[in-house]
């Protein structure tokens, strides 16, 4: 064997147990059944499921043995709640039923507390369904974005999430789309960081889910189905890189400076589409390869809010979240690390191409 050779080895990578995505998931499972008496369960919901939970879940809902735990914010302490409630009842396994602010406080509970781990998402609005990271709030209010637990099971049921606010579905279309956009940057990087070839892989077979399926209905059973399997996908190309890189570019950046300055009113979905459509005119006028016409296309054709107007940020608000965005993610390279030496005129010239109508 040569010693090039002798340098290679596989790895080891998380995956969930058991995934389902299908029409009526939850009733066509035995998993959630299997969960009742003896097993100590805590079923985490938001306020807003809470009626949707005890008629799908009722077999948890009405075990003796079971708990359930309203989450009101993705913050520390809500993080705390949950743990405290599975160390007082001995819980060992937690049903996260609900958005992203549920899913996300019990993958952080779980990578704290190693527990057995069950997800139903109620709407596909992020990749935050399989994804290794969690975004909790400080008690500043900041937003944070903290290891959390791969779920050991994630059960998509497609006719429940077509039943999500048609923006929610929207947003989680941008955020899948924006793995190309920061594909790009995986691409302007590869010389100064490590390019994981099977989590750029997965990203890209991601995005790819959601275009042929751009003109139909946002809520169709096929589009809930790929953009489900996208977002998966997509949570796992950021278990295989080890960071957010393969879905997080530089319109991610921008989107962290919104959030951070607290401007607009935008879902994370849909700023970073309005991240890619400035980046995407950006590249073009420094030369930069920038995305398929296809991508841009299935912005506007399933109608995603990806204008500083229509998120209710002003031009001015727009330059400023840029200017620091650079500074979101330290050590994150994308084309904006030189942002100080564009040339003002490309800047602006850019902000005309993507957002004002000819």
């Amino acid at each position: 064997m040569s010693n090039t050779t002798r340098k290679f080895s596989t790895r080891h990578l998380e995956f969930p147990a058991q995934l389902l995505v299908e029409k009526d998931a939850i009733a066509n499972t035995q998993l959630l059944s299997n969960l009742q008496s003896p097993k100590r369960v805590l079923l985490a919901i938001d306020e807003g499921v809470k009626h949707l939970a005890k008629h799908a879940l009722s077999d948890i809902w009405f075990s003796e043995t079971s708990t359930v735990h309203i989450i009101e914010r993705a913050d520390f302490s809500n993080v705390s709640q949950v743990d405290a409630i599975c160390a007082k009842k001995q819980i060992q396994t937690v049903v996260a039923f609900g958005g992203g602010k549920v899913l996300d406080v019990c993958k952080r509970l779980a990578s704290l507390r190693h527990i057995e781990l069950i997800v139903i998402p109620t709407a596909l609005s992020s990749d935050c369904i399989s994804s290794p990271i969690a975004v909790i709030f400080d008690d500043s209010g900041k937003k944070l974005s903290l290891p959390a637990a791969i779920p050991n099971v994630i059960i998509v049921d497609t006719e429940l999430c077509s039943q999500a606010p048609t923006r929610l579905t929207q947003a989680g279309i941008g955020d899948l789309l924006s793995n190309y956009s920061a594909l790009l940057d995986m691409n302007y990087a590869k010389d100064r960081a490590h390019v994981d070839g099977f989590s750029y892989l997965l990203a890209k077979s991601a995005a790819n889910e959601i275009l042929g399926v751009q003109h139909l209905a946002v809520n169709d059973q096929a589009v809930i189905t790929q953009l489900a399997e996208g977002l998966i996908l997509s949570g796992l190309a950021m278990g295989f890189s080890g960071d957010s890189r393969p879905c997080s570019g530089a319109e991610h950046l921008i989107s962290h400076a919104l959030d951070f300055l607290n401007l607009g009113n935008g879902l994370h979905g849909e700023q970073v589409a309005l991240g890619m459509k400035f980046c995407h005119h950006l590249r073009l006028l420094l030369n930069l390869p920038g995305l398929n016409h296809a991508v841009l296309s299935c912005i506007d054709n399933f109608k995603i809010r990806s204008t500083p107007e229509t998120l209710n940020i002003s031009k001015s608000e727009f330059f400023e979240a840029l200017s620091i965005s650079p500074d979101m993610r330290q050590g994150r390279v994308t084309f904006l690390e030189s942002l100080d030496s564009i040339p003002k005129v490309h800047l602006e010239k850019a902000y005309l191409n993507a957002f004002v109508p000819v």
